[in-house]
């Protein structure tokens, strides 16, 4: 079936609003002088649509915001991106979900958060017909989404999966209990993009070969699992797992990286890359990403993203992955 999208994003957007670098927040009523501050689309859905986006693919995005000044923001700057935002409810009397982030020199990011909409956010039925005009469902943000969180969200990846969808899945804030609302959904994940230390809280362990055969034996197909500096470990659907390392870079900020790297692992399933160029090719969207401020950071476009792939080096890992 012919879809009209490439990727539809569903769940979790928020309104980031961000400066660098902060070392303290000043006592009392006083003030400090930083470089920057923005305001960006975020979250592990909407982040990751305006990165495809950007890298050029057609996106729609599934979500709810606010009736408010911020919702404004988010549906008219996602609309300049070329994403299609039909499907973005706007919901009165609830705040949009948003971020104050304090970003430290060395690119940690801090977080205020007002939940707001993200929590409100779910799909009937009969909006799978639109959510799902898509050849990647891509859902993001399971945790904070507490009205589609659980059954909702496990009713619609069956659908997209009877409908051969190819399913991506992020979540976010996840502890040892988010298993439970997490592992009915495995089998109808392709691929799985968390980092090591959101996985690993449910998994029980921090080592990646372990998080990810636990993910495995749970249904999950492909496992891509970010560890920051030290790049991402893949456990593939077929074949032997492998370490990527990540480019060495400066770091500005860290925010929405794990959110790019996914929208990396998006253009590779359209463009039918294989799974080490993809994870490469992702790893230099998050590195493009992390050298600016926000969740778009400097990423600009594919072409600009594969010269970036060529050209910067590698970062040495602290440690092995793959014996």
């Amino acid at each position: 079936m012919v879809t009209k999208f490439d990727v539809s994003s569903v769940g979790f957007s928020v309104l980031d609003i961000l400066g660098r670098p902060v070392s303290a927040i000043p006592p009392g009523g006083r003030a400090a002088f930083i470089e920057e501050i923005r305001m960006t689309v975020a979250g592990t859905a909407a982040a990751t649509a305006v990165d495809c986006a950007i890298l050029g693919l057609k996106t729609r995005m599934v979500t709810a915001v606010g009736d408010d000044d911020m919702g404004d923001f988010l549906t008219s700057k996602m609309e300049r991106f070329g994403i299609e935002c039909s499907m973005v409810k706007r919901i009165s009397g609830v705040p949009t979900s948003a971020t104050i982030l304090p970003i430290r020199p060395n690119g940690e990011r801090p977080a205020l958060h007002v939940p707001g909409t993200a929590a409100a956010f779910t799909l009937i039925e009969s909006e799978y017909e639109g959510a799902l005009d898509a050849r990647v469902i891509h859902v993001g943000g399971t945790g904070l989404l507490k009205a589609f969180d659980g059954e909702p969200t496990l009713t619609f990846l069956k659908q997209a999966k009877a409908l051969g969808r190819t399913t991506t899945f992020d979540l976010i804030q996840s502890n040892p209990e988010t298993i439970e609302l997490v592992a009915p959904l495995l089998p109808y994940i392709d691929y799985f993009v968390p980092s090591i230390d959101e996985a690993g809280e449910m998994a029980g362990s921090a080592d990646p070969a372990a998080v990810a055969a636990f993910f495995r034996a749970k249904g999950v197909k492909n496992s891509f699992l970010t560890l920051g500096a030290d790049g991402v470990y893949v456990m593939p659907e077929r074949g032997a797992a492998f370490h990527v390392p990540a480019f060495d870079i400066p770091v500005a900020d860290t925010t929405g990286c794990g959110d790019s790297f996914t929208a990396g692992v998006i253009v590779g399933i359209i463009k039918g890359w294989d799974l080490p160029y993809t994870a490469r090719f992702a790893s230099a969207v998050a590195a493009k990403v992390a050298m600016g401020l926000g969740s778009d950071g400097k990423l600009v476009s594919l072409d600009d993203t594969l010269e970036a792939l060529r050209r910067l080096p590698t970062k040495v890992p602290s440690r092995t992955y793959v014996a």
